[in-house]
């Protein structure tokens, strides 16, 4: 009789799965569009308006980075002033950014040739944080005393994990100084045209 049981949820099981699935013959298959639009929207929309974009290209490797419109794009200019806004359009020679103007509290468009600019940044500044992930080194101490017994205030690798922690705000802040390319002979920032 448990057999017969076990058989029959077996087979209602089996049956209210037949009844859910679809046959994948008959499922719709997604376009190319609508594929690109789920990857990058603003990269597909550039793609089948024929808009142009820009490109930080580095003449070496031949390694390219492309901003579309609607792209966040963080640079600095010659002049030393730095943006952090959204593209708007771009042409043969400049592009014009949308920035909020504090004093009359409101967005502004702004055009700037690409020879004005002097390097660009790859993503946004972090900030220096000291919480609860920077004491991780002090984890292993703590399963090495709830493993194998060994005193965290006797453990030779105590002076290290307390290192480590001192030394963990250091990474951001080396991560924030490498996260900019300077336009120089080996990096470019060019303009291209989608077809």
């Amino acid at each position: 009789m448990p057999k017969l049981k076990k058989i029959l949820c077996l087979l209602l099981l089996c049956l209210s799965a037949a009844a859910i699935a679809q046959d994948i013959h008959h499922q719709d298959a997604k376009s190319v569009e609508e594929l690109l639009y789920k990857k990058d929207p603003t990269q597909a929309r550039s793609l089948f308006t024929k808009d142009k974009y820009l490109v930080l290209e580095k003449v070496r490797s031949g390694k390219r980075k492309k901003f579309y419109k609607g792209d966040v794009f963080r640079f600095t200019t010659k002049d030393n002033i730095s943006y952090e806004d959204d593209l708007f359009s771009i042409s043969d020679s400049s592009f014009v950014i949308t920035t909020f103007n504090e004093v009359m509290n409101r967005y502004e468009y702004v055009e700037i040739k690409l020879s004005e600019v002097k390097s660009i940044y790859k993503y946004p500044k972090k900030r220096i944080n000291f919480g609860i992930a920077n004491f991780s080194p002090f984890a292993y101490l703590l399963i090495e005393w709830a493993a194998w017994g060994v005193d965290p205030i006797t453990n030779p690798k105590l002076p290290l994990a307390a290192g480590l922690t001192a030394v963990s705000p250091l990474f951001t802040i080396l991560q924030n100084s490498l996260r900019s390319k300077k336009l120089t002979e080996n990096y470019r920032l060019r303009v291209f045209q989608s077809f």
